[in-house]
């Protein structure tokens, strides 16, 4: 590939296997948002009303002339198709996107539960998972960015949680215990993932850490939440306890737990997301555009 681009942590551009190309700030955002929203082709006003909300109409034009001049001179390959109105990715060119191929592994077992997952398809979420370095442009902090983040670290949890589900169902405890205290790093009080980890201790032979991991789920819920935990919770602890735990329950693997609220979630980051190009589509129309006849 000619040029290869990561948006998961730190933004990096490389060219020709050469080192990272260094593009200006604003520049480099546009970029990112061409990217993330490479789909569909963006009008001008939309572009610089995301990127300078501040300024005035005419000089966030002139702001985004720059910024495609910018981008023009620091890449070796046409990415953007421009028009006098429009800009858009150029899905032809020669280029790698990790969060195209992060969001295609999404989509290719979404709606499949993570003990249905076949290997291909846990196989494509594991390495996946492996490409999420940390959240979306790392160090940026635009409104339409912090959406875009949290859609993405929600379906990085959901794959952790189906792998979860599938290491479970196929014996590979240990492997799915890793993927469970990576979704306790970004939510420490989430109690199901919890519960899920007592069981992979419990079923890898490890009773004493299942019963450590309930201790770990109580002080979580009390600092993060100031909650106890639930009696499911409590029951499954009893069961370990008891010794008794595969022969009275076991994980439920449907669309429930973090899964639905992960898809309540996304949801709800879609509707900011549609107040926020409504709000951008109010601006423009306020402001008269000549944006047809400006060129690049």
């Amino acid at each position: 590939m000619t040029v290869r681009i990561r948006l998961l942590g730190q933004v990096s551009i490389e060219q020709d296997g050469q080192p990272p190309t260094d593009l200006p700030a604003k520049a480099l955002e546009l970029l990112c948002l061409l990217l993330l929203h490479r789909d569909r082709a963006h009008s001008r006003d939309e572009l610089s009303a995301l990127l300078w909300p501040d300024a005035s109409t005419s000089l966030g034009r002139k702001y985004l002339r720059q910024a495609l001049w910018q981008l023009q001179s620091g890449l070796t390959a046409e990415l953007l198709v421009l028009t006098p109105g429009w800009i858009r990715l150029d899905a032809d060119a020669d280029w790698w996107l990790e969060v195209d191929t992060f969001e295609r592994a999404w989509d290719a077992s979404r709606d499949v539960a993570g003990a249905g997952l076949t290997g291909t398809q846990a196989h494509d979420l594991e390495e996946a998972v492996a490409l999420y370095r940390g959240d979306l442009m790392d160090g940026s902090y635009s409104d339409w960015c912090m959406y875009e983040r949290d859609r993405l670290l929600l379906t990085y949890l959901g794959m952790l949680e189906k792998l979860m589900r599938y290491c479970d169902a196929h014996q590979r405890y240990h492997q799915g215990v890793a993927y469970g205290h990576r979704i306790l790093r970004h939510d420490p009080a989430r109690e199901i993932t919890h519960q899920q980890l007592m069981r992979l201790y419990y079923r890898a032979g490890d009773r004493t850490t299942a019963l450590r991991q309930y201790e770990r789920c109580v002080a979580a819920l009390e600092r993060e939440l100031g909650l106890a935990p639930t009696a499911g919770t409590v029951a499954l602890r009893d069961q370990i306890r008891a010794d008794r735990l595969d022969g009275v329950t076991r994980p439920i693997d449907a669309g429930g737990g973090l899964l639905i609220e992960l898809h309540q979630r996304l949801d709800q980051v879609q509707e900011n997301l549609s107040a926020l190009r409504q709000h951008v589509a109010r601006v423009v129309d306020s402001n008269p555009s000549d944006a047809w006849t400006d060129g690049a």
